[in-house]
């Protein structure tokens, strides 16, 4: 099939980003976007008089977007939409991964409905289109394989005035952040397509449990470690600062505290709901502000390919990350009393050993795997897996991320990692 080079993806920005090194980006990049964050049982009832107050009867059209399965959680937002006599249409026809023909579906029911809103209820398909959606809609010539994340602005908010955020799963951190992920079906296996963009951040985020308790197990778990994920790859990037720093700590200390109840007990800890939706979100906010690590270049390539739970991915692929850029920061040992590793007395070599060790402890004690030959959801034939060694490897090259990891990474590193990623290998090189 045809394809189109994202902008990532192009010689020229491969050039330039290696002469200026990964690091050297962030001085030119250090904002911190975020959306007004509305959270608890009054969270919903809060934004609706907003836009009340906001919005001139004219004015008061929501474009609501969900999947079929989020379409459920619709009556308790139109509900507060008719307090405020507000008219809505629902569209509940997104795809998991979000492939380019969502986003045209979605672009045309919007275009003829002409909203003033527009509402995501979802997890990070969900939120991710609507973001699309928006660009589309209010800028219907853009490219979206051309649309730089500095530099460069899209001039939304032209024909929307707010664009707002529910969250059903508690991982993304898409209600929080500026990226949207998406699948590029001209390729052949299909490949992630990253979008970022300040104005891509929603207006409000929405953090009400009601949205969130009834996740099953497997969604709960996928979802948490894809936090855990964000928050530690971000953490061990370098792009951090004091406060992006102070958000990922909180976030992972949340996780480690909170996903294992969640997993166990679901909508009868509510409790546990209640933080691990923060702590996705405080993980959004630290990823979104600095990149995570090569755990997200890895698990993009493999959950493409092999069609496995983002969630899962990043979360089997972290320790590899962590140890691999090891080798060049010693921004992980600061995490290492959070995971019980005490630090006195020990060389740089047995510390990392003992904190991988943890890490996986951890991810093991939810039941995230973290080798592939261990993966049950779906297993994974060996023979099958070393044929497409080189595939994997070439599109986690070509992810946006590696243009940005602190230690240079290039095909034959990836095809490594993937290599010792098959048995679990600890990181040595």
């Amino acid at each position: 099939m045809s394809k189109q080079p994202a902008w990532y993806e192009t010689q020229l920005i491969k050039d330039m980003m290696g002469l200026m090194g990964g690091r050297a980006v962030r001085g030119i990049t250090s904002n911190f976007f975020s959306p007004k964050i509305y959270q608890g049982t009054a969270a919903l009832l809060s934004v609706s008089g907003h836009l009340a107050s906001m919005l001139e009867a004219n004015e008061r059209r929501a474009f609501i977007i969900t999947d079929q399965f989020t379409k459920k959680y619709s009556k308790k937002v139109t509900d507060m939409l008719d307090l405020i006599e507000m008219e809505y249409k629902i569209w509940s026809n997104v795809e998991p991964e979000v492939p380019l023909s969502t986003i045209e579906e979605g672009t045309r029911v919007c275009e003829e409905f002409k909203p003033t809103v527009i509402i995501a209820i979802g997890g990070g398909s969900v939120i991710d289109a609507a973001k699309i959606i928006m660009v589309k809609y209010e800028k219907p010539d853009q490219n979206l394989f051309l649309i730089l994340p500095i530099f460069t602005a899209l001039g939304l908010r032209k024909k929307l005035k707010y664009f707002i955020a529910i969250p059903t799963t508690s991982g993304t951190g898409s209600e929080a952040t500026q990226a949207a992920v998406l699948t590029d079906t001209n390729r052949d296996p299909p490949k992630k397509l990253e979008i970022m963009s300040a104005e891509l951040v929603p207006d409000f985020a929405i953090l009400d449990t009601d949205f969130v308790k009834d996740m099953p197990p497997n969604l709960t778990k996928g979802t948490g470690l894809d936090a855990l994920a964000h928050a530690i790859g971000s953490y061990v990037s370098n792009w951090g600062n004091p406060f992006i720093d102070a958000i990922n700590l909180t976030a992972i200390k949340e996780v480690l505290k909170y996903l294992p109840r969640a997993y166990k007990y679901g909508s009868r800890d509510i409790e546990a709901r209640d933080h691990m939706q923060m702590a996705a979100l405080l993980a959004g906010l630290g990823f979104g502000n600095t990149i995570p690590g090569i755990e997200h270049s890895l698990g993009h390539s493999f959950g493409k390919i092999f069609k496995v739970h983002h969630g899962l991915c990043v979360g089997l692929f972290l320790p590899y990350s962590v140890a691999f850029q090891a080798k060049v920061t010693e921004r992980w040992i600061p995490l290492c009393p959070i995971f019980g590793v005490e630090t006195d007395n020990k060389s740089s070599g047995v510390l990392l050993k003992e904190f991988i060790k943890s890490l996986n402890n951890f991810i093991h004690s939810v039941e995230g795997p973290t080798c592939i030959k261990d993966l049950k959801e779906p297993s994974i034939d060996e023979k099958e897996y070393n044929k497409k060694l080189e595939l994997l490897a070439e599109y986690a090259n070509e992810d946006a991320i590696s243009l940005s990891s602190f230690r240079a990474v290039n095909k034959n590193v990836y095809k490594k990692i993937f290599e010792y990623a098959w048995e679990g290998k600890l990181i040595d090189f």
